[in-house]
């Protein structure tokens, strides 16, 4: 273990020579005026900004840990397999990860891109936009997205309110996930469809109407449509318009490369 350690330190040594020093401007004049105009900075904000303090006083953390993390993913890989990373996937990527040390999905997400990175199996398959994809991700858009991804039948509804004047929005992206609030998978739905990493195709809708129960029997949808029933008025009910989550061509290498451990 300790020689396939070495070997992964010098491939991803050669990757980190061409990383900028982040922090050679705390040095320089300019900084440390921004650090007395921080310094009369209330001490609640001072509190709030420790995190990202400790972020910068401990690079060296960082990439240590970063190197354990990969350690592990790589712990059953040929050493004749490791190689080098690509320093245009490598070198953002590692500066990434720096900022979410504290959030176990971005940091397994980012593992996994520069473990593959490393693997002549799974070089090729890395495309360096998955690095951006990652930093426009919250740990819950990670999550909602692995869990997508593991399902097989993915039925959302928009729940709206009908009246003779048409129908209202109430929620969209209604699902089976209960993990997270209705809303906040919503929320998540919205940006991984931006994303690229999924697509609701519109108008289409699974053929058969059961599979819907496992979004209607969602104990948190339950709890919305009894809410929304008690807010309609005289001649309002509520419409339930099915659609369905469907993974695409970027969405499935995605989850091959950057949630699939090695």
């Amino acid at each position: 273990m300790n020689d396939e350690l070495d070997k992964l330190t010098k491939g991803i040594g050669k990757a980190l020579e061409t990383t900028p020093e982040l922090y050679h401007d705390a040095l320089q004049p300019s900084a440390q005026e921004s650090g007395k105009l921080i310094a009369r900075i209330p001490r609640a904000i001072n509190a709030a900004f420790a995190g990202i303090d400790k972020w910068i006083l401990n690079k060296e953390y960082s990439v240590e840990e970063t190197k354990r993390l990969l350690a592990a993913k790589l712990d059953k890989i040929d050493p004749e397999k490791i190689v080098e990373p690509e320093p245009y996937v490598a070198v953002p990527a590692i500066q990434a990860i720096s900022y979410t040390m504290n959030s176990n999905e971005l940091r397994n997400l980012y593992a996994n891109l520069l473990a593959k990175s490393m693997i002549t199996d799974t070089k090729e398959t890395v495309h360096p936009s998955f690095v951006e994809i990652i930093k426009q991700m919250s740990p819950i858009d990670a999550r909602v997205f692995q869990l997508i991804m593991d399902t097989r039948l993915r039925p959302v509804i928009n729940l709206t309110r009908k009246s003779s004047n048409g129908n209202t929005l109430i929620q969209s992206h209604c699902s089976w996930i209960t993990s997270f609030s209705i809303k906040q998978c919503a929320t998540s739905i919205d940006n991984l469809l931006r994303l690229g990493l999924i697509e609701i195709p519109y108008g289409d809708y699974y053929s058969n109407s059961q599979i819907y129960n496992y979004v209607k029997q969602n104990p948190l949808f339950k709890e919305l449509e009894q809410k929304s029933q008690s807010t309609l008025a005289s001649g309002e009910s509520l419409n339930y318009e099915n659609a369905y989550i469907r993974p695409s061509d970027l969405s499935t290498l995605f989850y091959n490369v950057c949630v699939l451990n090695p």
